[in-house]
């Protein structure tokens, strides 16, 4: 079967089977770029072992090419020993479709058109399929594959590999398996934009299935109580919060020390938090603790550079070891977007801070004196100001606090440094199709890197009006979704999904060098709510609301019992291994880790104070 765009073959679809099996098809379009091809397969006799390939060749080689959250482009970027290429060892890679935030979805750019295929959702073990992309010198080769299989290595844990494998399913005589795919085939764009025509068809198709969760001031109420009741930390002249809780030895909850003012300890965003709650509800507990915890890290960590101490554990007690400390422009990035945001809380509470702002003043001047004339800023740097390592889009976080810098003072510097830097990262992900190293415990192609582009492009817009910027907001957005769950998994009824109710939709993979969910998007829900505002286009307010939903599953009341222990109050654990993803040191395989980290309960307490939605509906 042939495709055409008039005189041009486009591709072929090619499925293979077993010998013994029958097949039917159906081929129905959808739109002028979308197909729905069914195949429905017959054994003809009893057979014990069956295997089915659906292949759309496309009679074109690849410029570039994504297997959803798995690998951008071979995933040639980083210092992780994630799956390098499409092959390993001369023979073509192999993926579950849990792998995939679409099932087994596939796209690729060739010299003229841009070719995407996926599956509809597995409704049980025994159709569970994988998908493979094969970019050869003249074709490319989209590939679903029942039974499911991970070849010829299985990807198991960070950097780690086991044997491949091939499920094994028998088919009695006259049993039918039934493979349906959605091909999507449109010309291809500059940017990559090509790929939000199957993004946007995807998430029209998506199994929407929403999950009960607390309302929106019950889960602020839980949040609070976590900070305040068991993450709450004073040591010495500091006061803060500590990263997070996991079991000890004997299996009871011990808290972790480690102090960190962003990304996973977000000290900053909770000490935010607690002035809001005091400024909605007069809460003087809040107001302490919240006051307590900036003024802590502003005396203890910030440095006449104008660069900030942005881990306090690991200058506590040993501030001689403080030469060797690396200061990453992600957490001081969100030290400095904070401490802004501090000098307004503090006020609307009846008190003055100005150290706060010009706190924040500082890193943005340290930053910008540094940037580099390619508008680069830097990975992160060591506390005598020198930078540590340049490349990669973690940079990037600099930029939203750059902005509010210029949006205070009106110096013009700051406009120009921004726009530089963010003119330079934004180009990297139009030109390469993905950005890179903001998870910090990971170096290779990621999500998080990307949230600070969305940041800037719509802070950019609304400084501008310059359309552009919104144009790439809606670009970044569609990347973003490249990482969002569009369905729920099946898992068998012994599985801690099924068990404790677990829905993937919504969820996000954290990096190609780490393949499970976590609720991070949770970060980036205010922004999409506004790119709503501001498109008119419904999607992005769907994956918002899409995205809340599943970053407030499994918060603990108190009470809430998860594979044997009862969890603190407004905890909940950070990883969700809906894939074959599983640690080796690992006794027994959980779903649901037990690492009670701070970063969830901070974001979900900040989009609540961004959206100023802790008693409105509208982000139930």
């Amino acid at each position: 079967m042939v495709l055409m765009s008039g005189k041009t073959v486009v591709g072929e679809l090619n499925p293979s089977v077993t010998k013994g099996m029958d097949r039917t098809d159906q081929i129905e379009m959808l739109d002028s770029c979308t197909f729905k091809i069914t195949c429905q397969y017959t054994a003809l006799e009893d057979m014990e072992t069956a295997r089915i390939n659906l292949d759309f060749v496309h009679k074109s080689a690849s410029d570039y090419w994504m297997i959803p959250s798995v690998s951008y482009n071979g995933n040639n970027w980083g210092r992780g020993k994630e799956p390098k290429g499409a092959q390993q060892n001369g023979k073509w890679r192999t993926y579950s479709y849990r792998s995939t935030p679409i099932p087994g979805a596939t796209y690729s750019e060739g010299t003229r058109f841009a070719v995407a295929m996926w599956s509809d959702v597995p409704q049980n073990e025994k159709e569970s399929i994988s998908c493979s992309l094969m970019p050869d010198r003249e074709t490319t080769t989209h590939r679903l594959i029942w039974p499911e299989e991970e070849m010829p290595v299985m990807y198991a844990a960070r950097d780690r590999y086991k044997p491949g494998y091939q499920k094994q399913e028998k088919l009695s005589k006259g049993e039918t398996v039934t493979l349906t795919a959605y091909l999507s085939v449109c010309d291809v764009q500059p940017h990559h934009y090509a790929m939000h025509n199957f993004l946007h068809e995807a998430w029209e198709r998506a199994d929407k299935q929403g999950t009960a969760i607390y309302p929106p001031a019950k889960i602020w109420e839980l949040g609070l109580r976590y900070a305040k009741e068991y993450l709450w930390t004073e040591e010495g002249a500091f006061s803060g919060f500590t990263i997070g809780f996991s079991p000890d030895k004997s299996g009871e909850w011990s808290k972790r020390k480690g102090y960190e003012i962003g990304w996973c300890g977000q000290n900053a965003s909770f000490a935010n938090s607690l002035l809001f709650d005091y400024i909605k509800h007069n809460n003087k507990e809040s107001l302490d603790k919240g006051v307590a915890t900036l003024d802590a890290w502003a005396k203890l960590c910030r440095l006449p550079n104008g660069l900030f101490i942005t881990n306090y554990d690991r200058i506590s007690g040993q501030r001689s070891q403080i030469d060797n400390v690396v200061i990453d422009a992600c957490n001081l990035g969100t030290a400095a977007l904070n401490y802004f945001e501090a000098t307004e809380l503090v006020k609307a509470c009846g008190l003055e801070k100005p150290d706060y702002e010009s706190l924040a003043f500082g890193i943005c001047d340290f930053v910008r004196n540094d940037q580099q004339d390619n508008g680069v800023y830097g990975r992160g740097w060591y506390p005598n100001g020198e930078c540590f390592y340049r490349e990669g889009t973690i940079g990037c976080f600099m930029v939203p606090p750059m902005l509010e810098a210029f949006t205070r003072s009106k110096d013009s510097t700051y406009l120009s440094s921004a726009t530089r830097a963010y003119d330079h990262y934004v180009s990297e992900l139009k030109t390469k199709g993905y950005s890179t190293a903001g998870a910090l415990d990971t170096w290779c192609i990621d999500k998080e890197s990307s949230i600070s582009l969305l940041r800037s492009a719509l802070k950019l817009y609304n400084l501008t009006s310059n359309k552009e910027y919104l144009d790439d907001a809606v670009a970044v957005s569609y990347y973003l979704s490249t990482w969002l769950w569009h369905y729920n998994g099946v898992y068998p009824e012994n599985d801690n999904f099924t068990q404790y109710n677990y829905k993937t939709f919504g969820a996000t993979s954290v990096s190609v060098q780490h393949h499970h969910l976590d609720p991070y998007a949770l970060f980036w829900v205010p922004e999409w709510f506004e790119l709503t505002k501001l498109t008119g286009d419904s999607q992005w307010k769907e994956k918002a609301i899409a995205i809340w939903h599943n970053g407030c599953q499994l918060i603990s009341d108190g009470t809430l019992v998860i594979n044997g222990r009862v969890r603190p109050v407004g905890s909940q654990n950070e990883a969700y291994l809906q894939s074959h993803w599983n640690w080796d040191a690992a006794p027994h395989f959980d779903r649901l880790n037990s690492w009670l980290v701070a970063w969830p309960g901070a974001f979900r307490l900040e989009t609540l104070r961004k959206l100023d939605a802790i008693d409105a509906p509208q982000i139930q």
